[in-house]
């Protein structure tokens, strides 16, 4: 979708209010938007608000389960039609992972290797910090 693009655009240049903006105005508009979601998530995640972060992730998550009938398919190659459902669990993934519950971060990275074994998302090199429960982030005091 157009307009999600011009979020993400906006969050890669770190542009987090503008980025903010543009997500949560067509998660208003159309709340089956899984990237909406999605971008609002990974906006969270940078400002460091792990819980918000994946409230977005979550809502993204069943957006994309609503849109496939309440049940992901055995496989979601990487295209167009698919990425927004592997960035909604790869996002919540990743906030188990910073919040250090390495027991759902491996649970749905694993999960995502089944739905994806080509791994465009590098699924694989973070199980493997997981699974020593290796800390990627600094905590902020």
């Amino acid at each position: 979708m157009k307009a999600t693009n011009e979020g993400w655009e906006y969050l890669k240049a770190h542009d987090l209010d503008a980025a903010t903006r543009v997500f949560s105005r067509v998660a208003q508009a159309d709340p089956s938007v899984v990237d909406a979601w999605n971008g609002l998530g990974a906006v969270a995640f940078e400002r460091g608000d792990l819980q918000e972060s994946l409230v977005c992730y979550r809502k993204a998550r069943a957006a994309a389960l609503a849109r496939y009938g309440g049940e992901f398919p055995d496989r979601l190659p990487w295209v167009e039609e698919h990425k927004p459902a592997l960035r909604a669990i790869h996002g919540m993934g990743l906030n188990y992972f910073r919040l250090e519950k390495f027991a759902e971060a491996e649970e749905l990275f694993e999960a995502l290797l089944r739905l994806n074994p080509a791994d465009n998302q590098g699924v694989q090199f973070l199980l493997k910090d997981i699974k020593k429960k290796t800390k990627l982030w600094r905590t902020r005091s």
